[in-house]
């Protein structure tokens, strides 16, 4: 029996209604960081999801009696950092120790709700935003939750699924407006759906950093169909920069979370450039996202707290 099938329900834990509910209305007050709704929805997309150009999901190595051996080999020889349970263990190895497999993360939904109304007051009229990369939840809880209306793209057909059966939580449970739209696109951003022209007064999302990390074995993912990266800035970026001014309404902003990650694959810079080749778009800022610290192996060796920062470059629309 492999570590998945003995600990499935442990390592995947399901919440019921009440608790769900509980956290949600946690979140609406400032206090919760939707940790459990996001977990029961999304935890298992993000398992088969691979992190930091390793070809191993987390999912793979719970599914294998070898790599699961590997991994806790590995647990044992750091005594004074893997403190927990197996389970909390195994978690945390995914999410800090290993080269060979790591878990993606998560965007923080508190973060998203500050990014989307950096220039909108989140208590006036509702708004229309879009996210071009929905990803795993988060930022759709920090729309919706939020009173306002929403529309993403993702192509991983398993993560549609799993936000659709979200969305049908909140409606059911009516922790949404019945007036609140929601539209979910099953394709790539990089699709030009012309009945969204110039609907929306903000965009943000968190893209792809080319091939940095695997969501999914989708052929139509981004870096299936573009596997190089000068076919992933025309066929890709490109495009959804240009679908995003047309979306947009004249003064809305876009904002997109992204960094270079090596001197080839440049994609915060293919993204500003994208963005200054439409005359319609103006300039506005760069800021800093920081992501809030946590526990990790370099605490426990000396190497003090980390704070990761990641750039927010932001664009509006003026003609």
């Amino acid at each position: 029996m492999t570590f998945l099938e003995a600990h499935k329900d442990e390592i995947f834990k399901k919440y019921n209604k009440e608790e769900l509910i509980q956290d949600i209305n946690s979140y609406k007050t400032g206090n919760g960081k939707l940790q459990k709704v996001l977990n029961h929805f999304f935890e298992e997309c993000i398992f088969n999801s691979c992190g930091k150009k390793t070809v191993i999901s987390p999912m793979d190595v719970l599914k294998s009696e070898q790599l699961t051996e590997k991994a806790f080999n590995y647990i044992k020889t750091k005594p004074k950092f893997f403190t927990g349970t197996d389970i909390q263990n195994i978690k945390s190895f995914f999410r800090n120790s290993a080269s060979w497999v790591r878990k993606v993360a998560n965007f923080p939904p508190k973060e998203a709700r500050n990014i989307y109304f950096r220039y909108n007051d989140i208590n006036g009229n509702i708004i229309n935003i879009l996210d071009t990369s929905m990803g795993f939840g988060s930022r759709m809880s920090a729309v919706l939750l939020s009173g306002h209306n929403y529309c993403g793209f993702d192509p991983n057909r398993d993560l549609f699924e799993k936000l659709k059966q979200y969305l049908k939580f909140l409606r059911d449970n009516e922790l949404i407006k019945k007036e609140q739209k929601c539209g979910l696109y099953c394709c790539g951003s990089e699709l030009y759906k012309p009945e969204l022209n110039n609907k929306f007064d903000v965009s943000f999302t968190s893209p792809p950093y080319f091939n940095l990390e695997k969501y999914s074995d989708d052929t139509c993912e981004s870096t299936k169909n573009y596997d190089n990266y000068e076919l992933w800035v025309n066929n890709f970026v490109i495009p959804t920069v240009k679908n995003t001014y047309k979306y947009l309404k004249i003064g809305g902003h876009a904002m997109i979370n992204i960094k270079n990650i090596s001197s080839k694959e440049c994609c915060f810079d293919s993204f500003y450039k994208a963005f200054l080749n439409i005359s319609g778009f103006e300039f506005v800022e760069i800021f800093d996202l920081q992501i809030e610290s946590k526990k990790q192996y370099g605490m426990a060796n000396g190497k003090g707290n980390i704070t990761p920062k990641e750039p927010i470059m932001v664009f509006k629309k003026i003609s």
